[in-house]
């Protein structure tokens, strides 16, 4: 892991290739959608470092309301989108998937959008596309 970037509940950092981001419940008391969407930019370019990687936000700890508008944000962020390789959101529950993923198919989304609700499987296919697309490019 490198460096930690934090700011105002939500937690970024670099581990084995992808950016991971955490989010508090905190976050949402303080919430500005045009702040966020830059103060999110502004950290996962700190981190890109030239260099596409997934973007794998946890959304556990949160309500679902926050989760869905977390999700919204960054999947309709075109600069967040220059950035990343993939977005994969971790959700704790099947019916927030369900949600989020009619959402995604309504969408129309230049940076694919993977929603799961197992961390293991979640970090397995950032890697795994991280991999994939070095191998290519």
């Amino acid at each position: 892991m490198r460096d930690v970037i934090q700011y105002d509940g939500i937690k970024l950092w670099v581990d084995n290739d992808v950016i991971r981001c955490k989010l508090s419940p905190a976050f949402f008391k303080t919430y500005d959608k045009t702040r966020t969407e830059e103060a999110l930019y502004n950290a996962i370019s700190t981190l890109y470092d030239r260099e596409y990687k997934p973007l794998l936000l946890d959304l556990k700890q949160l309500n679902s309301s926050d989760s869905i508008e977390i999700f919204i944000l960054i999947s309709n962020s075109v600069s967040i989108n220059t950035l990343v390789l993939s977005r994969v959101f971790l959700v704790r529950s099947t019916s927030l998937k369900i949600l989020l993923a009619i959402n995604n198919i309504t969408g129309n989304k230049v940076v694919p959008n993977k929603i799961h609700t197992d961390f293991n499987v979640a970090l397995a296919y950032c890697q795994n596309n991280y991999q994939i697309f070095n191998r290519v490019s």
